[in-house]
């Protein structure tokens, strides 16, 4: 993986490291993440989240932007009828449009059952 790498690109090399088979590939999405760990067990707490189109290139849109002190960000591999779900439950007024979804991490009781999300680093 290298900063010319497209998302798509990383959605299948992800796929193969788990074991998983590419030709699923789009039923994934890559996101970008900005979140805080917080607790005494410093918990990942996910704010906001936007899927990367599929020729952004992830690592270079990561060196260009920071997130505001105390947050972090990074890349979570999540199907994509669950970031649809959690658009389609968001109204943004925010981001002037960008598709983020904020605060929805917070208002589940459960993970989802299928794949983990997984944090690419």
């Amino acid at each position: 993986v290298t900063g010319s790498s497209g998302a798509r690109e990383l959605v299948k090399e992800a796929l193969e490291r788990y074991g998983l088979s590419q030709l699923s590939a789009g039923q994934y999405a890559l996101c970008d993440v900005i979140g805080r760990f917080q607790g005494p067990e410093k918990q990942w707490q996910t704010e906001g989240l936007r899927v990367l189109g599929d020729h952004e290139k992830p690592l270079l849109i990561q060196d260009l932007w920071k997130p505001r002190e105390g947050f972090s960000r990074r890349l979570e591999l999540r199907r994509r009828a669950e970031v649809e779900e959690m658009a389609a439950k968001d109204v943004d007024t925010t981001t002037a449009g960008q598709s983020w979804v904020w605060g929805r991490e917070r208002d589940r009781d459960a993970p989802p059952e299928a794949l983990p999300h997984q944090q690419l680093s």
